[in-house]
């Protein structure tokens, strides 16, 4: 496998947008090879990195990739979207959408040889909000995927939006925030904080960990998007989607039909 070129060739078909009709070549070999594609199509996309989404933070998920842990995947700035947003889909493009509790940093986690610890990355935290993922492949088939092709796939994000939030602090029970999801007004799904790893929090002390052991600093500024804590929801072009959160407010997003269909 030729590292750089796959991640070049995933970072072509993001910004084309479109996906492959054929996998380019074998899977990565294991999960640090993956990583790497990763961080190579990350480097070719022409946007900041501006923070990252957790994958599979449920155990059902995790099982069935064969993991241990959660995957990440870059955040870039040009597909982050305050709300109520507006997104320009394909026929092509998987077209899920995910509620999920997203938090914003207030300052740097460095690598360091000592793992950081709930309290630690509680104070790092500035913001919380009620946020969405919209979840693609550049890759064929669905989310039951070889894990390695999703995590070089970028985590399968798409594009990640925001409302306002509120002030963090670390007594907030994020394990209890719910969530009604609507699509064209009709509910679509429930949720609870408690299915994104047991709490939104400990994915976010997750994520500074994994970070520091593959060398990358969690920023300041920096989003964390913390995985779905509802059932999916699969919209169309025209669509409306609004998820409401019992203390972080709303979030709202409308497809538009892309240009490239």
């Amino acid at each position: 496998m030729d590292i750089d070129a796959l991640g070049i060739e995933l970072a072509r078909a993001r910004l084309a947008p479109t996906r492959l009709p054929d996998y380019p070549c074998s899977p990565p070999a294991d999960l640090d090879q993956a990583y790497l594609v990763q961080d190579i199509m990350a480097a070719h996309m022409g946007s900041a990195v501006v923070g990252w989404k957790i994958g599979v933070t449920s155990k059902i998920a995790r099982e069935m990739l064969g993991l241990d842990e959660p995957f990440s995947g870059p955040l870039f700035a040009d597909f982050c979207l305050p709300s109520p947003a507006k997104f320009k889909v394909a026929s092509q493009d998987l077209r899920i959408v995910e509620a999920e509790i997203g938090f914003r940093m207030k300052y740097d986690l460095v690598p360091r040889n000592a793992p950081y610890t709930t309290r630690e990355v509680a104070a790092a935290i500035a913001t919380v909000h009620p946020v969405f993922e919209v979840v693609n492949k550049r890759l064929p088939g669905d989310l039951k995927d070889n894990a390695c092709w999703l995590i070089a796939d970028g985590g399968v994000d798409h594009a990640f939006i925001y409302g306002a939030g509120i002030e963090f602090d670390p007594s907030m029970d994020m394990a209890a925030e719910t969530v009604s999801v609507s699509l064209d007004g009709e509910p679509a799904t429930e949720g609870i904080g408690a299915n994104a790893l047991g709490n939104p929090l400990d994915v976010v002390v997750w994520l500074a960990n994994h970070l520091r052991a593959r060398g990358i600093t969690l920023n300041g500024d920096d989003w964390v998007s913390t995985g779905l804590i509802a059932d999916v929801v699969v919209a169309s072009a025209g669509s409306i989607i609004v998820a409401e959160f019992q203390s972080l407010g709303s979030v709202s997003l409308e497809f538009s039909q892309g240009s490239h269909d």
